[in-house]
């Protein structure tokens, strides 16, 4: 088994052994322990499509599966949400007023044509991660899927993780922040995908800028050039998701924090490893 389907496998698993310990409805446990399961039968299935297909096309197949499945945990996660912490909540609010106190010099420059690409750039937090596994596919370098996966995985679950431990809401649907200066038709595409998409909680740390952020080191490291385009635009859906308000600040800042941590611990273990072996061959 490769290690992220592992994690698939795994981590969905877990939040449904959970399920089963906290006081939710049985409901509620139920479907997070079906979405485990259907994890797992599609890994399980996609491991034993090497019986049907060609070890090129099916190993390819386990490639892409994390696609369709590194979003059931997120799903899991809402089904522990069942009202906001006020005192969690007024703490994210009041270090999102803490941060506009002291920035408030930046309000300016972010105008119409700035927060219109904020949106889009948003936007494309969601297929980021499909476009980064073809950009590195398209670079000859699918190889390195699995590394890709796991730096991608890793961070972002570890924010599923933390997310039922601080329920609370988006700022965007709190009363303070509902007359957003922006009212494009980007905007409402973006709010048409929370509202149909989302688990109307806010992920803590932020999920999105988590998994943009981890494409884009992936890509600088294998990639230098274009994974700097990704990490432009992963830098610029950080600063979107703030100013638009769909997530806190902190959110945020946690989100790249826990990603840059996963990395850099990744990038240290090569490191380590390259230097062994240099060692062992000048013996």
């Amino acid at each position: 088994m490769r290690t992220y389907e592992g994690i698939l496998a795994g981590f969905p698993a877990i939040l449904a052994i959970a399920a089963w310990i906290c006081p939710l409805a049985n409901r509620r446990r139920w479907i997070i322990s079906g979405l485990a399961a259907f994890a797992i039968v599609a890994v399980a299935l996609a491991r034993s499509s090497a019986y049907l297909l060609s070890p090129v096309h099916s190993s390819m197949l386990r490639d892409w599966t994390p696609v369709a499945l590194m979003i059931i945990p997120y799903w899991q996660t809402g089904r522990f949400f069942v009202g906001p912490d006020e005192r969690i909540q007024n703490w994210l609010l009041a270090s999102d007023r803490w941060l506009a106190d002291r920035a408030g010099w930046a309000h300016a420059l972010f105008g119409p044509a700035a927060r219109l690409s904020m949106e889009w750039a948003y936007a494309l937090c969601y297929p980021l991660v499909p476009l980064g596994l073809a950009t590195l596919c398209a670079a000859g370098l699918r190889r390195h899927a699995d590394t890709f996966w796991l730096l991608v995985l890793v961070p972002t679950y570890i924010c599923y993780a933390i997310t039922p431990f601080v329920p609370a809401l988006p700022p965007r649907s709190l009363d303070s922040a509902r007359n957003h200066p922006s009212s494009t038709k980007s905007r409402g595409f973006n709010l048409w995908i929370l509202r149909h998409g989302s688990i109307q909680a806010v992920s803590f740390p932020s999920a999105h800028v988590a998994s943009s952020l981890a494409v884009a080191l992936v890509l600088v490291h294998y990639l230098p050039l274009t994974g700097s385009i990704f990490l432009a635009i992963a830098l610029w859906i950080a600063i979107g998701a703030v100013v638009g308000r769909y997530h806190y600040a902190i959110d945020v800042v946690l989100g790249a924090a826990v990603t840059l941590a996963v990395f850099l611990a990744w990038h240290a273990r090569w490191i380590t490893f390259a230097l062994l072996c240099l060692v062992g061959l000048s013996r």
